[in-house]
């Protein structure tokens, strides 16, 4: 029995230590930081795809979308703060989009992490969401970021690079429209 509780403890013990590096090893994002050329699954509309300017809904980079800079906000449907910033990331999205100076220039993609299609239709459904959502179901955009956390959201350049940066839920939109003022020109 005292074997049986040593082991047990011995594995309990490297469960947290290799649980404690693998988040010391993540870092919040920074303005200037290099996310590469992120690859994004299908949205989950044929609608967000045209949206993004895309030929189809299918699996897309940075690149594909027919704007200069892309707005990707990391969620997941189960997030209270994610679900609290839902209403405040909508009424952002109509704001650019009333902005003529912006709704070309700056296209937004929720990224829903460690979620599939249908979890994001229901949100889409229950939230109202009018821009594209694409699942994330491995993190490949956290682990882009190298930062898994969620709610961030990050406006990117066709480069990958970090041009402004958010962690947690957005206070107001206006707030967050002024900045977005000052990067996208």
């Amino acid at each position: 029995m005292k074997n049986k509780l040593l082991v047990l403890s011995c594995v309990l013990a490297l469960v947290f230590f290799l649980g404690a590096v693998s988040l010391a090893a993540e870092a919040e994002p920074k303005v200037g930081q290099a996310v590469g050329i992120a690859k994004f699954k299908a949205p989950i509309t044929e609608e967000g795809a045209k949206y993004l300017g895309l030929a189809k809904a299918a699996p897309f980079t940075l690149k594909d979308v027919k704007a200069p800079y892309v707005l990707v906000e990391q969620f997941n449907t189960s997030c209270p703060h994610c679900m609290a910033q839902a209403p405040v990331m909508n009424a952002l999205f109509a704001k650019v989009q009333a902005d003529a100076g912006l709704k070309d220039k700056l296209k937004f993609v929720g990224a829903g992490q460690g979620n599939e299609v249908p979890q994001l239709k229901m949100w889409k459904a229950f939230h109202k969401v009018p821009f594209p959502l694409v699942p994330d179901p491995d993190n490949s955009f956290g682990k882009a970021l190298n930062f898994t956390p969620y709610p961030v959201t990050v406006i990117l350049d066709k480069t990958g690079k970090i041009l402004f940066v958010h962690i947690g839920a957005f206070e107001s939109a206006d707030e967050v429209l002024a900045k977005i003022k000052t990067i996208v020109k």
